[in-house]
């Protein structure tokens, strides 16, 4: 470590209170279980903690980069230079007699669906069985079922370095298919308020496995090293959208690997990591997979699963 590095560490130790892990395995971090180590590594449990650590990194210019429980995502095997900052911000409360929820960006989803369904608030079961927190699930706007988290959101109090804390109407996110402003203004999210309904529990329960039976019979386990959908699915010129598990089927998908990357056989938009594999295996695999269905089908197909690369964030 040079100066510099020691004299960053020193200084996050004063400002946040805590100590900087340094060299972390990021595949420790990744359900894909892929990459290498990350320069700095803080687990942020209090949001003064979140906002100290990113207000610090910017100040020194350390590149930094906010995860939760790493799903939907595929680090460099060559890590990251700079700074991971890992979420760990847990809270559900009702808010305004019963009718809104509110939840810290490091909940887990499946907690967030469970709390809802046990308080008797029902529109989430759809997101039942995806893995991840509530913040990497408003960030990409996940969904399932032709539902969106984002459809759900009232409001959500976000931190910019800048500016300091603030509270955001639905409309400050332009919810869009897998898309949220967030991924264009990089604003820090603590917390998200959701406009649910009342309903019976029963029911709710009912619809929540219903989804998860689904689920379990094309999904790979939650146990399975991936990290989720590989591919959005594309928008046709109509406005339909062509699911990208069929189009890649076309195409011969099942059959493919590369290094120790494969196609889920249950699942063609599903890449696993099956034997020890690369980051540069999966991009190779997803590369392949784009031009075969390009070649086929005229369609480019985008990535919902987000890669960063080992030189450091656009923040």
């Amino acid at each position: 470590m040079n100066a510099l590095d020691r004299d960053f560490s020193r200084l996050f130790l004063r400002s946040v209170g805590k100590p900087l892990r340094e060299r972390v395995l990021l595949r420790n971090f990744s359900n894909f279980r892929i990459g290498g180590p990350a320069d700095y590594f803080f687990e942020a449990k209090a949001a003064e903690e979140l906002k100290s650590a990113i207000h610090l990194a910017r100040g020194r210019g350390v590149p930094f980069y906010v995860v939760g429980e790493g799903f939907n995502l595929l680090f460099d095997d060559e890590g990251f230079r700079g700074l991971i900052v890992k979420n760990s911000m847990p809270g559900l409360s009702l808010v305004e007699a019963g009718s809104f929820l509110k939840a810290s960006a490091g909940t887990a989803l499946n907690e967030l669906v469970d709390f809802a369904a046990e308080n008797g608030l029902e529109g989430l079961e759809f997101l039942a069985g995806i893995p991840g927190t509530v913040g990497g699930a408003v960030y990409g706007n996940a969904g399932a079922f032709g539902q969106c988290i984002g459809d759900f959101v009232e409001n959500a109090y976000l931190w910019q370095a800048e500016g300091g804390e603030f509270r955001a109407p639905r409309d400050y996110f332009a919810f869009a298919y897998r898309y949220s402003r967030l991924k264009i203004k990089h604003d820090v999210l603590l917390e998200t308020v959701f406009r649910l309904r009342h309903g019976n529990k029963n029911n709710i329960r009912a619809k929540m496995k219903e989804y998860l039976d689904v689920r379990a019979g094309k999904h790979p386990p939650l146990k399975t090293a991936c990290a989720g959908s590989y591919f959005k699915n594309p928008v046709l010129p109509d406005g339909t959208k062509a699911p990208a598990g069929y189009l890649l089927e076309q195409v011969g998908a099942r059959e493919l690997r590369v290094g120790g990357a494969a196609v889920y056989p249950g699942h063609s938009n599903f890449l696993i990591n099956k034997e020890n594999a690369s980051a540069r295996d999966v991009l190779g695999l997803a590369r392949e997979l784009k031009k075969r269905v390009r070649e086929r089908f005229g369609i480019e197909l985008e990535e919902e699963v987000i890669f960063l690369p080992a030189s450091g964030s656009d923040f």
